[in-house]
């Protein structure tokens, strides 16, 4: 499971986490919003209902007014005027009003700006220092691959040579007649061919360069969590950097619309001002123009005028009071459909955290199960004959929990081999992997590789597989073994000795070894 990166699953999972919250907290808005629908509704009905009111009102103020015996063009001149005059006090009003909320804007956003610019004051980055981290991560991580491999190749050796010291029998152990007495009464002073350059060596003198290399290899593993916890921190500082980075520029984005929209506020307010200006003055016009004419002001007709101007106006602001219940109803339903998108947006990102949340235990079941099969497969094909079954079983350690950050370095799961044998009389048993056969785990070793390289599709990036060190192996298995890998893979290099070799068949493009040295 080492190819599965837990880290990218936690940030996508938190991203998913943050736009879903994100699109709740959007939905509770709408909630609130869409609650207001019936009364919205129920004032606009109302507004209606006294518009029309107003207008039956209106048009019987005007049939009175037909029958009076007044001047008729003087009349109307005063009909006109009154009508103009309630029309600029409606005008003015609305121009004073939209003043005034220009002003609150425009307040609001010089406080905004000074509030960011002092923000924007505090943020300290630098790419220059993102770039440092950025290059002493790469050389960290570089520094453990290093280690981790020098890890395992000295981890090879130490336990092939333990192998071979520890085993009483092995051809490599040299003794004669003169030393034997001294070899029994101690082993360690045993000589011991070299599988290397085959000179000899004491084995106790073996024995303690083991120890040397064991006492290395704890060193570079100490090391290696030491670059381990350095990684983790820069990974945090270079974190750090980014989100600072991220608030910079975004609050020079958000200054840079401020102040676009402080001087756009500033310029529409100058116009309002010489609008209210020419209005006042046109007022004063009117109301000269109606105060020259008190002798018809002080008859009945000149009462009439007033009142019908004075519905007039009252028409004039139920008439923007409806038009601004029909607006706020239209985006009621605007919100409405809105809502409806960003339900099927939760369920989209619901699935998808479900998704993310099971892909770990998805790949480590998909994993066992190509184990098991291509086990079952190649045991049948190598016809080991006291091996029944060989397989892996999944035992559940700590799942993979995203509100307390995962886990790092690969599934917590831990995976079980079971080793089945067949005794002479037919009857299954359960062995353990120490007694498996050097060739038996060789093949054990291969096939746990297939099914990784086959479920972690390694396959597509790199579309070849080399098999190498089979010599634990009898031929015509490695021939067998060979034919069934030659399946999975677009290219398949095999590096065997020439024993072995000549048992595959004759389609293999053979390279021998002194073409490759220079």
């Amino acid at each position: 499971m080492r190819p599965v990166d837990t880290d990218a699953i936690q940030r996508r999972i938190e991203e998913l986490q943050s736009e879903r919250n994100r699109i709740g907290q959007r939905l509770r808005f709408i909630d609130n919003e869409l609650d207001s629908r019936t009364k919205v509704t129920s004032r606009k009905t109302s507004v209606e209902n006294e518009l029309n009111e107003v207008d039956e009102q209106i048009t019987k103020l005007r049939e009175q007014l037909a029958e009076y015996d007044a001047d008729i063009e003087e009349a109307e001149q005063v009909e006109e005027a009154l009508t103009s005059l309630e029309k600029r006090k409606q005008k003015l009003e609305s121009i004073s009003n939209r003043i005034r909320t220009n002003e609150d804007t425009l307040e609001a956003l010089r406080d905004e700006q000074k509030e960011l610019q002092t923000e924007q004051s505090s943020v300290e980055t630098s790419e220059e220092e993102l770039s440092r981290i950025e290059t002493k991560l790469s050389t960290l991580t570089s520094r453990k691959r290093s280690l981790a491999t020098t890890i395992n190749d000295l981890s090879a050796i130490v336990d092939f040579n333990q192998e071979l010291v520890s085993d009483t029998n092995s051809e490599f152990l040299l003794s004669d007649d003169v030393d034997s007495t001294m070899t029994k009464l101690n082993p360690m002073s045993e000589s011991v061919q070299c599988w290397t350059c085959g000179s000899q060596v004491n084995r106790d003198r073996v024995s303690n360069q083991l120890d040397e290399l064991q006492d290395v290899i704890e060193e570079k593993r100490t090391e290696r969590a030491d670059v381990q916890s350095q990684i983790e921190a820069f990974r945090g500082k270079k974190e750090e950097l980014q989100n600072e980075i991220e608030r910079r520029d975004e609050l020079s984005r958000r200054l840079n619309d401020i102040s676009t929209e402080i001087a756009q506020r500033e310029q529409k307010l100058e116009s309002l001002r010489d609008r209210r200006n020419e209005t006042r003055q046109e007022l004063s016009n009117l109301e000269e123009f109606i105060s020259n004419r008190e002798t018809l002001q002080e008859s009945e007709l000149a009462d009439q005028y007033q009142r019908l101007s004075k519905l007039e106006y009252e028409r004039g602001q139920l008439e923007e009071e409806l038009s601004s219940v029909r607006e706020e109803i239209a985006e009621l339903d605007r919100l409405a459909d809105e809502q409806k998108q960003l339900r099927a947006q939760q369920d989209e990102i619901r699935e998808e955290l479900e998704g993310q949340r099971t892909q770990i235990r998805d790949l480590e079941e998909s994993a066992i199960e190509a184990f098991n099969e291509h086990m079952d497969e190649i045991l049948e094909v190598l016809d080991y004959r006291n091996v029944a079954r060989i397989w892996i079983e999944r035992k559940t350690g700590t799942e993979f929990d995203s509100s307390h950050g995962g886990y790092r370095g690969g599934s917590a799961t831990r995976f079980e081999l079971h080793i089945v044998r067949e005794s002479d009389q037919g009857a299954d048993y359960e062995d353990t992997v120490t007694n498996l056969s050097e060739s038996e785990r060789e093949v054990v070793g291969l096939i746990i590789a297939l099914a990784g390289y086959l479920v972690h599709s390694v396959y597509e990036v790199v579309p070849m597989i080399l098999l190498d060190s089979l010599e634990a192996i009898d031929a015509d298995r490695i021939a067998d073994l060979v034919d069934y890998f030659d399946e999975y893979t677009s290219y398949l290099v095999v590096a065997l000795l020439p024993e072995d070799a000549n048992a595959l068949d004759d389609g293999c493009t053979r390279v021998p070894a002194e073409n490759l040295t220079s």
